[in-house]
C-alpha cells in the first residue's frame, strides 16, 4: 500500500523578520509535506499576515476540493 503523503501550509514569520507589524510584508506561507518544508521554492514570502492567511486558506481549500473530486 502506499503512504499517502500529508501536505499542509504554514504561516510563519520570515527569518531574520520581527513580526511586529501584521501589515508589513515579513510573512511567508510554506507548503510542508509530511510536517517538513520539501524546498525552498514551496515558501512564498513577502506577504503581509492577513495576505498570508488568505494564501494558505485558499491552498487548502484547493487540496480539500482535489482530495474529495
Amino acid at each position: 500500500m502506499d503512504k499517502k503523503t500529508n501536505i499542509s501550509f504554514q504561516v510563519r514569520i520570515t527569518p531574520g523578520c520581527q513580526g511586529l507589524n501584521p501589515q508589513a510584508p515579513e510573512w511567508e506561507v510554506c507548503e510542508l509535506l509530511d510536517g517538513q518544508i520539501n524546498s525552498d521554492a514551496e515558501i512564498y514570502d513577502n506577504l503581509t499576515k492577513a495576505e498570508a492567511e488568505d494564501l494558505a486558506a485558499m491552498w487548502s481549500r484547493k487540496k480539500e476540493e482535489a482530495e474529495s473530486a
